[in-house]
């Protein structure tokens, strides 16, 4: 018997008739109808659930240990419009039970006041559990696109705030995102003024005492003061200048560093357009605030060119794509094989989802993703993660569907000991997914 047809004989044997009052939603992931209305809210829930095979659940180099096992997978959103206050709230989990490393989940907030016609007031908090940007649980059966919340909002602020990539034997950490942005308009001109701050804490193993830097060197903080001016040429496209001042601080203080970057861009953020995103570019430096003690001949500095962007582009209802791209600089706060801790790193990492409707009871989906982490000049280290994925929904009843999931993840290193650093991982899951 074959992989999917496993799952799909475990997941049929769990299967219900659907209630009929469930609202319609099109292939591309978007309600044509409104939402459970509750206290003025708008909600949107759903849950998958069924059986995942999986080849490498613990991502590693060599054992693998391939297993079967269950997977829910809970979703909810909400919006609410009034007027001059305006809010959205999700909330995603993908639990693969066999670890505590296995189970990813994000939830967070967004919170619009327009105090004027011309002073707008934002607010923002996303609290993020996974091992990798790869094992978000925004990834599977494209989570990042769906109701009501737009990608910009589910996908945060900075799309990688740490640098983190994948790994062989991850560890899974908590990371925290709050913010709150000031905008005054003036005519067609805008200033944008903001402070953002982000958190990472990483799972502690018992096994090594509390305290030891081997065990809290990597959790850390990451404050971004920003300021934007720009201005609208037309309803549907702006140009923009930013400067950020970014203070990274850690539980071990020799990796702290201090630095700015300067970007200019363009964009699009007409609602009533299908195309909204920017694109930058720009310049980034970050100096560390103590000398390097961790080995001779590593510097303390970091600077280099960026780039980066974000698109939602919805070139027919039935069609959805998301993409970003984003590049961070920081120090390398992990000992791995060959690479010592407190080399200045730069980290590339991409994310795209696209989702289309072949029909009205069914659609496909596609992902990929792919991370490049450099470590600055140290004979050239670097290590690079791919992720390519695809998804199948079928509509069984109006509320109901038979969701297929496959998702491939794969990293290499160039150091001399990648055969112990790399690893691939290859997921299939079959199951039902229940939408109200």
């Amino acid at each position: 018997m074959s992989r999917w047809a496993l799952l799909v004989s475990m997941v049929v044997a769990v299967g219900s008739h659907g209630a009929s009052f469930a609202q319609e939603m099109s292939p591309s992931g978007q309600y044509r109808e409104q939402g459970l209305p509750v206290a003025g809210w708008l909600l949107y829930p759903s849950i998958f659930v069924g059986a995942t095979y999986d080849t490498n659940p613990n991502q590693t180099a060599t054992d693998h240990n391939n297993n079967v096992g269950l997977r829910v997978a809970p979703r909810l959103t909400g919006t609410y419009d009034g007027g001059v206050q305006k809010s959205t709230f999700y909330g995603v989990v993908d639990a693969r039970f066999f670890s505590a490393d296995t189970v990813a989940a994000t939830a967070g907030f967004t919170h619009l006041w327009q105090a004027q016609q011309d002073l707008l007031f934002n607010f923002f908090g996303n609290y993020t559990r996974q091992t990798d940007i790869f094992r978000s649980a925004l990834q599977f059966n494209n989570g990042a696109i769906g109701p009501p919340a737009t990608p910009n909002v589910n996908i945060p602020i900075i799309l990688n705030p740490f640098g983190t990539t994948p790994g062989a034997n991850p560890i899974a950490y908590n990371q925290f995102t709050a913010g709150a942005q000031a905008t005054k308009i003036f005519n067609q001109a805008f200033v944008t003024l903001s402070a953002t701050g982000y958190g990472i804490l990483y799972d502690h193993s018992d096994s090594i005492p509390l305290g030891s830097p081997f065990q809290t060197s990597h959790d850390g903080a990451s404050y971004w003061l920003t300021a934007r001016v720009g201005y609208n040429f037309t309803p549907q496209f702006y140009a923009f200048a930013q400067g950020d001042g970014i203070f990274q601080r850690f539980q071990n203080s020799l990796f702290n560093t201090n630095g700015y970057r300067v970007i200019g861009g363009i964009g699009s953020n007409d609602p009533k357009s299908l195309f909204r995103g920017e694109v930058y570019g720009g310049y980034w430096a970050q100096n560390q605030d103590q000398d390097n003690v961790f080995g001779f001949g590593i510097p303390t500095d970091a600077n280099s060119a960026v780039f980066g962007g974000r698109l939602s582009y919805f070139p027919t209802r039935y069609w959805a794509i998301i993409a970003q791209v984003d590049q961070t600089l920081g120090m390398s706060t992990t000992l791995a094989p060959n690479i010592p801790a407190g080399i200045p790193s730069k980290t590339t990492t991409a994310i795209l989802q696209s989702t289309y409707g072949i029909a009205r009871d069914w659609s496909v989906g596609v992902r990929g993703g792919y991370t490049w982490g450099q470590f600055i000049s140290f004979g050239q280290l670097n290590t690079h993660g791919w992720m390519a994925g695809a998804s199948f929904n079928y509509e069984v009843w109006r509320n109901l569907m038979l969701t297929l999931d496959y998702q491939y993840t794969s990293t290499e290193s160039n150091t001399v000991l990648a055969p112990f650093t790399e690893f691939t991982d290859n997921r299939y899951t079959a199951g039902l997914t229940y939408k109200y």
